[in-house]
């Protein structure tokens, strides 16, 4: 998995262009990011890690780059496994 994986996944998620997406890109501020799409992020963050996203982790989530940071953890965390 590399981050134009992960850009593409998100971006369809939040219905904007891939090449939209910027690490500092608040989540809160794009039209689509409602719970229907938090649910649907928290799915596919677990696809993306191969691990389960807690709710915890999930509403600690505030940029496009904390999503960033979160599937790289995952993914470290899965081949440590």
């Amino acid at each position: 998995m590399d981050e134009l994986e992960v850009r593409r996944s998100v971006a369809e998620i939040l219905e904007v262009a891939p090449e939209e997406l910027k690490k500092e890109d608040e989540l809160d501020s794009f039209e689509m990011y409602d719970s229907t799409a938090r649910l649907s992020l928290m799915v596919c963050l677990s696809d993306l890690t191969g691990q389960p996203v807690e709710l915890a982790a999930l509403q600690q989530l505030r940029t496009y780059g904390d999503v960033l940071a979160l599937v790289k953890i995952g993914s470290a965390n899965e081949r440590n496994a």
